[in-house]
């Protein structure tokens, strides 16, 4: 009746089907990256791309660079990183090149570039909270750095020492349009004791981190707008996550809810009282409208751009666009 319906099967179609045993094969180990031996495989693929071959002759020469990053040659990575800026045609190279850079003057302990970089990035990409969250990362090293710099002693890196400079200050005004009521800045805070600061990987800074940096507080500001910077920012940062946690599940929501965490335990090291803190929040989300952001913090505008199509702002305009309202709250 099969074959006159038209169907074939197989006698093994009919066999009692195998038992499966719980194998004892060897664990798996997933392959390592050789930086040396991809370098050299990166750089014969370079020599073989024609000069018309610009994307991929990109791809490669990032590549390089990232595993002369991985090799501690970063200033040959650096070298690599700036070509490649000098030759972005659009927002999607910059953006790449961008975080190519960051990653490298991180590692060359080169805090004043690197937060230009990531303001930058930022500026492409307002509504990524990551970016914003590793902005009050690079300003918390910075502070540190700072006030180690101008007290010569590594041993002084708790922000009780830090603060007795900046609650020094007792002429701070609250933002109004008269500016006409001052206050002093111990308003900002719950107390002076504040919690021994460490780096965002979890361990303390060390004199090599410090000694690297040489900050200039004229560059950056001062070490009260550094810190206030990085409030700021962990604020914006914890807002954007919070409009897309609706949307995300599964591994997604966990790191989003893992980086909510991690600056939750920041922000308590700075001891904010919460008026200050919704203030704050109220200041650095004032952008911020639900049908604007989708997953991932990504806008509604994001699309490629040609960079004739767009203007980067200096790292002052940066500042008065985002941080000016939150200096006045403290600034005569």
């Amino acid at each position: 009746m099969d074959a006159a319906m038209g169907f074939c099967f197989e006698d093994s179609d009919f066999a009692e089907p195998r038992s499966r045993l719980m194998g004892t094969g060897e664990t798996y180990v997933a392959k390592q990256c050789e930086p040396q031996k991809a370098l050299g495989d990166y750089c014969s693929c370079f020599l073989m791309l024609p000069p018309t071959n610009i994307a991929m002759r990109r791809d490669v020469q990032e590549s390089r660079a990232r595993c002369l990053v991985n090799l501690g040659r970063y200033t040959e990575a650096l070298e690599i990183a700036e070509s490649l800026r000098n030759g972005v045609f659009n927002t999607d190279q910059l953006t790449c090149t961008l975080n190519l850079q960051v990653t490298i003057l991180d590692h060359l302990g080169n805090l004043p570039k690197a937060l230009s970089c990531l303001q930058q990035l930022i500026s492409l990409h307002p509504l990524n909270p990551w970016i914003w969250k590793r902005l009050g990362e690079f300003y918390t090293r910075a502070h540190l750095a700072a006030s180690n710099q101008a007290t010569g002693s590594v041993e002084r890196n708790r922000f009780d020492l830090h603060l007795e400079s900046i609650l020094a200050n007792n002429a701070p005004l609250l933002e109004g349009k008269e500016r006409e009521k001052q206050r002093d800045l111990n308003m900002f805070f719950r107390s002076k004791e504040i919690s021994h600061c460490c780096s965002p990987t979890g361990r303390p800074i060390n004199r090599t981190d410090m000694d690297s940096c040489r900050l200039s507080l004229l560059e950056l500001g001062t070490k009260t707008d550094l810190l206030m910077f990085s409030c700021a920012s962990f604020i914006r940062a914890r807002l954007l996550f919070q409009f897309v946690q609706p949307q995300q599940a599964s591994f997604v929501l966990d790191k989003n809810l893992k980086a909510q965490g991690e600056i939750e335990e920041q922000l308590k090291v700075y001891r904010l009282k919460d008026t200050i803190e919704n203030l704050m929040a109220e200041m650095m989300g004032g952008d911020l409208l639900p049908d604007h952001i989708k997953d991932e913090g990504a806008a509604d505008t994001k699309i490629t751009l040609a960079l004739s199509a767009f203007r980067m702002p200096s790292d002052s305009e940066f500042k008065d666009k985002w941080f000016q309202k939150i200096v006045s709250l403290y600034s005569c």
